[in-house]
């Protein structure tokens, strides 16, 4: 009874702190409150950087002295750059007036094939600052793909402001301003940062959330159609390797409306522009990266990710089978709170797929700081995301992903990682790339 007496207390008190709202660190605000860095290419980069109204910011970069693009009514400075050399690094510094200076720094891709790494995950709570950010930092990403849940705001309204201020608290964290300072970003929303829980096209809160990322986020080129609102979707490459993200919340029909051609989760415009780079890739690229932030792994009409827009989700699975591309494809998402890891044994959701018959292969990174809530699956792998006291405790995990590549064979090192940087037990798988295509190896 007396051990009990001692553990109670000290169970209350993790439980606690558990369910506390959260209180990240900040970083004292100074004329220029954060900067970070992304759209890099062989030869150009996109800094922002809120500046507010403490006078003319300009962007220096070795001896050259660069102004804005634009600054936007609430102080976000744009700077885009032109011209710089491939497979170099640079530092950069924001500076306003004759003291405030605030920098960061970025290394253009290489042309032709490439070894790299890269940091991937989502899911955090606003603002975190917890050590997690500092350990992918430590790994000198070449960047950091951000699979959504950037913030956990839930804005239900169509107010610019508050979309604003979601981006202010995140950035203003230590850790993670660091971490996004160090090396550039590619981002793209879920539901959580785009508008409440489970938003789709019908959100209210879309133009603002358009808008504000828009504005604050260093992003690539966005492909929109005429008379469309919303949609992120966005590419690049590096080496031999295209990255696709699509947005699968601004265009998505509600998921309790009747499966079939109607009901589509990323808009016939945007899944048309996925099929066509996809099948554009063929025999230009060794693999391509698709980006979908929820669970393409789950029973057809379960409530998770791609299990209500099953029709599209086959149809999709069919043309990717028909382009030849399905040995050249790897699927690396968030959502599930959880790391998961699918060689490809679940994953084949085309109409003609026969039994066993392998599809792509598909990686969950999540969360980077919240709460144990796995979903899809079945994974070939299982997933790591241990619920602490019934899942009332934060848990943190993040992906890291490794390329070789001598321009004959690209192998790529997935593992998922804790906050400590070590490898979650049995979260590791390979892919070896050569022109017969992809094939899985055990990993690490």
């Amino acid at each position: 009874m007396k051990v009990m007496n001692r553990i109670w207390p000290r169970l209350g008190l993790v439980l606690l702190l558990g369910l506390l709202p959260f209180s990240p660190g900040v970083i004292a605000r100074g004329p220029i409150e954060w900067v970070w860095s992304g759209a890099v290419t062989e030869s150009s980069a996109v800094v922002k950087a809120k500046v507010g109204d403490s006078g003319e910011p300009r962007l220096l970069v070795g001896e050259a002295e660069i102004p804005p693009s634009e600054i936007s009514a609430s102080g976000i400075a744009t700077f885009h750059l032109e011209g710089l050399s491939p497979g170099t690094a640079y530092d950069y510094r924001v500076a306003v007036g004759d003291g405030a200076v605030l920098g960061g720094r970025f290394r253009t891709f290489v042309q032709g094939p490439s070894s790299f790494r890269f940091v991937f995950g989502s899911c955090a709570r606003t603002g975190s600052n917890h050590r997690i950010f500092e350990t992918m930092e430590s790994l000198q990403p070449l960047f950091t793909l951000h699979m959504g849940d950037f913030h956990y705001e839930n804005i239900a309204e169509n107010d610019p402001a508050k979309f604003r201020r979601a981006f202010d608290k995140v950035l203003a964290s230590e850790r993670q301003s660091s971490l996004y300072r160090s090396a550039p970003i590619a981002y793209i929303w879920d539901d959580h940062d785009y508008g409440p829980n489970d938003a789709d096209g019908t959100h209210p809160g879309k133009p603002a959330a358009v808008a504000a990322y828009g504005e604050y986020v260093p992003h690539y080129p966005l492909e929109r159609d005429e008379g469309q609102s919303g949609g992120l979707r966005q590419a690049f490459t590096v080496g031999r390797i295209r990255f696709l993200l699509t947005d699968v919340r601004s265009n998505r029909v509600p998921d309790d409306a009747p499966d079939g051609p109607e009901k589509t989760m990323l808009g016939v415009a945007q899944r048309e522009w996925l099929l066509g780079e996809i099948q554009a890739s063929r025999g230009r690229y060794a693999l391509v990266v698709w980006v979908n932030p929820v669970p393409w792994i789950a029973e057809p009409g379960s409530g998770h990710g791609w299990g209500r827009y099953d029709w599209e989700r086959r149809h999709i699975a069919d043309r990717i089978v028909e382009a030849g591309m399905a040995g050249r494809l790897l699927m690396l998402s968030g959502d599930g709170h959880m790391v998961a890891i699918d060689d490809g044994t679940h994953s084949n959701f085309a109409t003609n797929g026969a039994a066993g018959e392998k599809g792509f292969p598909v990686m969950h990174a999540a969360p980077l700081d919240r709460y144990a809530r796995p979903k899809g699956g079945p994974y070939s792998h299982g997933i790591a995301g241990r619920r602490i006291l019934l899942g009332l405790v934060a848990i943190q995990q993040f992906g890291l992903a490794e390329i070789r590549d001598d321009g004959q064979i690209l192998e790529v090192s997935l593992s998922g990682r804790n906050a400590s940087g070590n490898l979650l037990q049995g979260m590791s798988l390979g892919l070896r790339c050569d022109d017969r295509g992809c094939r899985t190896t055990d990993g690490l």
